[in-house]
C-alpha cells in the first residue's frame, strides 16, 4: 500500500483523497488547515491521519503528496514534497506562471521521483475514443478544432464568490479555470502549441475581479490545425464539444451529450457511439476518471505506465494560459 499525503482539503481535494483510496492501493492522510473541514473529513472517509500544519510533518514517513491548493502554492509545495523524496501528484492548472518550474523538474529527475499533473480531461473515456481516431489516423489529417464550454459557474458552485474562482491572485477566472483544462486536451491530440490569439472579458459575473468569457485561437508547432476554444463561466446551457475535422472526416466529441459522433465524407452520413461517463454519485459527480488518474500515477511511480499528463506538458499548458492573457492584454498573436 502506498502512503499518500493529500495537501489541502478543499471539494477538490476531497476527490482526489477519495479516488486514492478508491484504487485500493493506497493508505489517504489529509493535511487541512481548517478543523470542521479536517473533521468532517476525517469522518467522511477512512484517513490514516489527519495534520493541520504542513511544515509540522515528517514527510519521509508518505511515498506521494497530492497537492491540491491555490495554483500559485502548487509548485512551491510540490519542491518541498520532491526535496523530501516523495513523488507528487499536482492538481491543475500546474501554475500561474512558469517560475520554479524547470528546477522542480530538475530536482525530481535527479531523485528519481514521479511528478504527475492532475488534468482530468485525458483520463476520460470519451477523450480516449478521439486520442485514439487521432492517433491510428483513422481521424486524418486533422484541420480544424473548435471546442466548445459553456456552462454557469454560479450555479455549479453557489459559494463562488468566497472560493478562489472570483479571485485573480487565487487563479479565478476563464483561462487558469477553464482553457488550461481544454488547451490541455488539445496539446494531448495535437502536440505544442506555437502562438494564440485571445480576447476576453468578464460579461456576466458580480463582485469579480476576474474574466467570465474568452475566446482563443490556437495555431500548433508540428500540425497546419486551426484551434478555436470559446468558454463561457455564465451559460444557461450547459455545453462541453469538441469538433475536429480533416478533409475527410469529421468527429464529434460531446461531453455533456455522452457521445462521439463521426462523419464520413464519402457516406455523408453520421455515426453516433454512446460514450457514458460512467456511474454518477447522489451529487451527479463521476469518479471513475479521478481513480484513473490515481491508478495512472501510481503506476507511473512502479515504472509500468507513462504518466497521462508530464510536467513538462503541463508547463507547457501554462505557457498557453500566459500567451493568451498576454495576448488579450495587448491585443496581437502571442508568440510561445
Amino acid at each position: 500500500m502506498y502512503r499518500v499525503l493529500v495537501v489541502g482539503g478543499g471539494s477538490i481535494g476531497e476527490r482526489h483523497a477519495r479516488c486514492f483510496i478508491n484504487t485500493g492501493r493506497a493508505e489517504v492522510a489529509l493535511c487541512e488547515t481548517k478543523p470542521e473541514r479536517r473533521d468532517e473529513m476525517a469522518a467522511r472517509y477512512a484517513l490514516s491521519a489527519t495534520f493541520d500544519d504542513f511544515d509540522g510533518i515528517d514527510l519521509s514517513r508518505f511515498d506521494a503528496a497530492v497537492i491540491c491548493l491555490p495554483p500559485r502554492l502548487h509548485v512551491p509545495y510540490a519542491r518541498r514534497v520532491i526535496d523530501a523524496g516523495c513523488h507528487a501528484f499536482i492538481e491543475k492548472p500546474l501554475s500561474l506562471d512558469l517560475a520554479g518550474v524547470p528546477e522542480l523538474g530538475r530536482t525530481a529527475e535527479q531523485k528519481g521521483l514521479t511528478i504527475g499533473v492532475a488534468f482530468l480531461l485525458r483520463a476520460t473515456r470519451i477523450a480516449k475514443v478521439v486520442k485514439d481516431e487521432i492517433d491510428s489516423g483513422r481521424a486524418g489529417e486533422i484541420l480544424d478544432i473548435t471546442c466548445v464550454c459553456g456552462y454557469d459557474h454560479r450555479v455549479a458552485r453557489p459559494d463562488y464568490r468566497s472560493t478562489y474562482a472570483v479571485s485573480k491572485a487565487m487563479g479565478g477566472g476563464a483561462i487558469p479555470d477553464q482553457l488550461s483544462h481544454r488547451a490541455n486536451l488539445i496539446q494531448w491530440f495535437l502536440g505544442p502549441v506555437r502562438q494564440v490569439v485571445a480576447s476576453y472579458e468578464r460579461l456576466a459575473w458580480e463582485d469579480a475581479d476576474v474574466e467570465d468569457t474568452l475566446s482563443a485561437l490556437l495555431r500548433f508547432r508540428d500540425s497546419s490545425a486551426m484551434c478555436n476554444i470559446h468558454v463561457s463561466m455564465w451559460h444557461p446551457c450547459q455545453t462541453n464539444r469538441v469538433t475536429l475535422s480533416s478533409n475527410d472526416k469529421q468527429v464529434i466529441c460531446d461531453n455533456s451529450l455522452e457521445k462521439v459522433g463521426i462523419l464520413h465524407r464519402e457516406t455523408g452520413e453520421w455515426n453516433w457511439t454512446p460514450v457514458p461517463a460512467g456511474k454518477r454519485d447522489a451529487k451527479g459527480q463521476v469518479d471513475e476518471p479521478f481513480v484513473l488518474e490515481a491508478n495512472n500515477f501510481l503506476d507511473a511511480v512502479e515504472g509500468k505506465a507513462e504518466i497521462l499528463c508530464s510536467l513538462e506538458e503541463a508547463a507547457h499548458t501554462v505557457a498557453i494560459c500566459m500567451a493568451a492573457a498576454e495576448s488579450g492584454r495587448l491585443g496581437r498573436a502571442v508568440e510561445i
